[in-house]
Parts: C-alpha cells; sequence; structure tokens
C-alpha cells in the first residue's frame, strides 16, 4: 500500500522543481523528502527521479504516479470533510489567504460575519499574492485563497485545486482630472502619453505590455511604484496615465478620472481557491459562503 505522505511530496516535487522547495512547502528537511522519495521508489520498484544538475527530473513513472496522486489525495480531503461534517457545529480554524485589494475590499466583511455565526470558528487571514497562495493551499499551510487572474493571462488549469469564480471587474484607466480623451476610450487614444506602471506585480505590468501591444504601440513607462496610492498620486499630478484593476482603483481617494477601457476590453478575474475534496469541509464551507456574499455585494 502506498504511503499518502509520500506521495503528496513527490506532488509537490512535481510543482515546485527542487527538493528544498518541497521540503520548505511540507515541512521536512530536503535530507527527510529525499529520504521518503526514496522509499517510495523502493514500493513502487521503479526509479522516480533523475538528477539534472540541482534539480531533479521526473521519470515517466513518477509522473503516472502523480496523476493518480492528485485523485488518491483529492479523496482523503473529501473524507476528512465528511467526517468534520458529523460534528453539530462548526468549529477549529479556517486559515485564508488574499490578496491586497480584496483583503481589503470585501474580505474583513466576510470574516465578521463569519464570525458572528459561528463563534467558535477562528478565521486566520494571510495577505498573499496568487502564486504563493495557490502553493499555499496545495501543500495544507492554508485552507482556501483569494486569487485573481487577468484576461490576457489565463492559468492553467491544476487538478489538485477547486477554483471557483467570484466576479471579473474590469481594468481601469486612471487619468488626470478633467482629461478631454474621448469616449469610448481605447489604450490607442493613450499612446502618447507617459504610463505609470506597477512595479513587482509582474502580471499587472505583463498586461499592460500586452494590451498596449495590441493597440499598436509600446507604454513609456516613466514612474513605477508597488503602492497604488503613490500611482494614483503620480496620475493626479499629471505625470502620466496608469492602468488599474477597479478593487484597487476604486478605493483610493485622489483628484483622477476612472475610465472603462473599451477597447482592447480588458479583465480580472477574482476567484476561491479551495484543495480539490476540501470544499465540503465545516469550516471551510462556511468562510467559503461569508466570501461568496461579500464579493458578490
Amino acid at each position: 500500500m502506498l504511503e499518502p505522505r509520500r506521495l503528496r511530496l513527490l506532488r509537490e516535487l512535481a510543482v515546485r522543481g527542487t527538493i528544498a522547495a518541497t521540503a520548505e512547502a511540507c515541512g521536512y528537511t530536503p535530507s527527510g523528502v529525499s529520504q521518503q522519495l526514496a522509499l517510495l521508489e523502493r514500493e513502487v520498484r521503479m526509479p522516480l527521479l533523475v538528477r539534472e544538475g540541482r534539480r531533479v527530473a521526473l521519470t515517466e513513472a513518477a509522473h503516472v504516479l502523480v496523476r493518480h496522486a492528485e485523485r488518491v489525495l483529492a479523496e482523503l480531503e473529501a473524507a476528512d470533510a465528511a467526517l468534520a461534517g458529523l460534528a453539530r457545529s462548526v468549529g477549529g480554524t479556517a486559515r485564508l489567504a488574499a490578496f491586497p485589494t480584496a483583503a481589503a475590499a470585501f474580505v474583513p466583511a466576510a470574516i465578521a460575519r463569519c464570525r458572528a455565526q459561528h463563534p467558535d470558528l477562528r478565521v486566520v487571514l494571510e495577505e498573499q499574492e496568487t502564486d504563493e497562495a495557490v502553493l499555499a493551499v496545495r501543500s495544507r499551510r492554508l485552507d482556501l485563497a483569494l486569487v485573481y487572474e487577468y484576461a490576457l493571462l489565463p492559468r492553467l488549469a491544476d487538478p489538485g485545486l477547486d477554483v471557483e469564480p467570484l466576479l471579473t471587474e474590469p481594468l481601469l484607466a486612471v487619468l488626470p482630472a478633467g482629461s478631454t480623451v474621448a469616449e469610448p476610450l481605447t489604450l490607442a487614444a493613450l499612446r502618447d502619453r507617459a504610463w505609470i506602471a506597477p512595479r513587482s506585480d509582474t502580471a499587472l505590468r505583463t498586461v499592460l505590455d500586452r494590451a498596449c501591444g495590441l493597440a499598436g504601440f509600446a507604454p513609456v513607462i516613466d514612474y513605477a511604484s508597488d503602492d497604488y496610492t503613490v500611482i494614483v498620486a503620480l496620475v493626479a499630478a499629471g505625470l502620466g496615465v496608469s492602468l488599474l484593476p477597479r478593487l484597487a482603483a476604486a478605493s483610493l481617494s485622489a483628484d483622477v478620472e476612472l475610465r472603462p477601457v473599451a477597447e482592447p476590453a480588458l479583465t480580472r478575474m477574482v476567484s476561491l481557491v479551495t484543495r480539490a475534496g476540501s470544499r465540503g469541509h465545516p469550516a471551510t464551507a462556511a468562510l467559503a459562503r461569508y466570501l461568496r456574499e461579500a464579493a458578490a455585494e
């Protein structure tokens, strides 16, 4: 009989690519991961890993095992959820990750409602960006995550996760007050403007580059910042224009114009991510319910 913990380690290695990263995510030492995977090789009587410099590559047998591991681990999550559902009340701890704009816009209301209805349920919130949050849910460090993806940057489906769309928001052009750009606004109309872009949000920066490319020009980036309030303040001072998701732009108070972009149409989808099989767990289901309600509002 194959040991589920070793299957989980193999699956995480397939996602993360290195023994060290797998060890950090799963709470092992690198030597501990190597020992467990060596035991798994003995169990299946086939080589699973091939060294390639500092990294390891999975053999064909390992890839077969990973595909089966996804289903096995999802069934174990479902079994755990079913057993927890036998309890008369919702309690324990639900661990949630949210990216900053969602954490500010609707997560507090969702947590407050959840606590009011389920006082025995403790909700722990961490602020994390999408890539980091997805890996944390996969490795069981977190239970739920609010993530986003842009229409121009679709993500591949992950068999180890359930992804539930909550809302789709437009990306808005942020212009100085009193701008004379005609309606409907197209990015092409902003080709001669200086642009203010995010510094480390590589997804939004890539969307900006691709969208402007579709409009026939490359944006001239004069300023970059990781702080949305700084970006909007620079726009308000007349130093350029920017492109921000509605959740981020609408919460900022500055003398700017927020205009939808007619061409190309740009959107961001906000979704709730849980591990496959875990959605029925009472704590997860309770928090997810209030996140849906708050997002819908």
